[in-house]
C-alpha cells in the first residue's frame, strides 16, 4: 500500500477542489481525506478536508503550492498551542 502525505488542510471543499485541480495539472495525483464527510455534514466539523499526495510527490507538491501562494513558509511553523505543549513536555522531561 502506498503512503500518502497530507500537504494542506482546507475548511472549504471548494478551496480543496481548486488546489487539487492545480496540482493535478502538474500530474500530481491528489486525494481528499474526509472530503465526503466535510461535504455531507457540517463543514470543518472533522477538521476539514486533507489534501493528500503520494509520498514520492510530496516535495514537488509543496514546492508548487508555495510558488502559487497556496502555502506560506510560516504554515510549517508549530502553532502557539504546540509551542506551549512542547514547553510543558520539556519541563516534565527535565524532572
Amino acid at each position: 500500500m502506498e503512503e500518502l502525505v497530507t500537504v494542506r488542510t482546507f475548511n472549504s471543499s471548494n478551496d480543496f477542489e481548486m488546489v487539487k485541480s492545480y496540482l493535478e495539472s502538474f500530474e500530481i495525483e491528489c486525494f481528499g481525506r474526509d472530503e465526503i464527510s466535510n461535504r455531507a455534514y457540517i463543514a470543518n466539523a472533522n477538521g476539514g478536508v486533507q489534501l493528500q499526495v503520494r509520498t514520492e510527490q510530496a516535495e514537488e507538491a509543496v514546492k508548487l503550492l508555495l510558488e502559487a501562494g497556496y502555502l506560506k513558509p510560516e504554515d510549517f511553523e508549530p502553532s502557539p498551542e504546540m509551542k506551549w505543549m512542547e514547553k510543558v513536555l520539556n519541563f516534565f522531561r527535565k524532572k
